[in-house]
Order: C-alpha cells, then structure tokens, then sequence
C-alpha cells in the first residue's frame, strides 16, 4: 500500500530526475550549436549567453536539425531518427514541465508513478508508471549520448566529409 506523502515523494523524485536529465539532453544541443559557429571559447561563451540561453529547448532543437540538415547532403536521412526521437521527448519534456501533477492516488495503486494534470481542450489525467519513468530516462540518457558521440565538432566535421 502506498500512501499520498510516499506518492508525492516518489512522483517528485522522478519528475525532478527526468526534468535534471532534459536539462543535460538540451545543453548538450547548446555546445553543439556552439561548436558548429566558432571553437573560440569567448565568441562561444557570448553565443551561448546571449543567444541560447534565451532559447526554448524546442527552438534549440529545430536548430540543431537545420545545422545538421544543412551539414551535408544525406544527413536528413541519417539523421532523422535522432530527431523523430529529440521531438517525441520534447513532448514528454514539455508534460513534465508545464503539467501539474495530481496529488490523489489510490492507495493500492502501486505502480502510478506520477500522475500529471493536462488541462487542454478537456482535463485529463497522464499516467506514467515507474517502468515508464525508468523507460523515459533511459531513453533521454541514450539521446544524450548519442549526440554527443556523433555531433561533436571534430566527430560530426570528419562524418560529414569536411574537415
């Protein structure tokens, strides 16, 4: 049996850890939009306080896309799971974020961990289970990784053909 202060816990505990793992997912965007302008540590330090920290993690993201789209020829196709996947989470990102989360749960519900109030066109509840949680963490870890193995200035230049 879980009681409502355990759920609250349990549900901030992993709302906090997937929000801290989004905020990783979208600096790691920042360096790379970064890299892709200037190696020069001021001229990338100025870019990213007064241009990218000013931008939403959706804006960095359709950023990020047409740098890499642009980058070379085949790079829509190579690439483009990345950002089926960078979209899919943002949508994830954007619940965690924005939605209230439900403080109500049966008490023999064990599995619930978090329930998140989404109020467009008609209130509605989310559930994610603890399994879910684990799953969306994973998945924006992996993210994470991933662009930071192939996007990297001197890893992404030497792919594409550029050097």
């Amino acid at each position: 049996m879980i009681n409502l202060e355990n759920y609250i816990n349990r549900a901030n505990y992993y709302r906090g850890k997937i929000i801290n793992q989004f905020a990783f997912l979208e600096m790691t965007m920042s360096v790379i939009i970064t890299e892709s302008f200037t190696t020069d540590k001021n001229s990338g330090n100025q870019m990213y306080h007064t241009l990218l920290e000013r931008m939403t993690f959706e804006n960095k993201r359709a950023s990020f896309q047409s740098i890499v789209y642009n980058q070379a020829e085949g790079n829509r196709k190579k690439h483009g799971e990345i950002f089926k996947e960078l979209s899919a989470l943002n949508d994830l990102r954007n619940q965690f974020a924005h939605y209230p989360m439900i403080p109500i749960v049966d008490e023999k519900d064990e599995i619930t961990g978090i329930a998140l109030a989404k109020f467009r066109h008609k209130p509605n509840a989310i559930h994610f289970t603890l399994d879910e949680l684990e799953s969306i963490i994973k998945r924006i870890e992996h993210l994470d990784f991933k662009l930071d193995q192939i996007f990297k200035k001197d890893k992404f230049q030497s792919s594409a053909g550029t050097t």
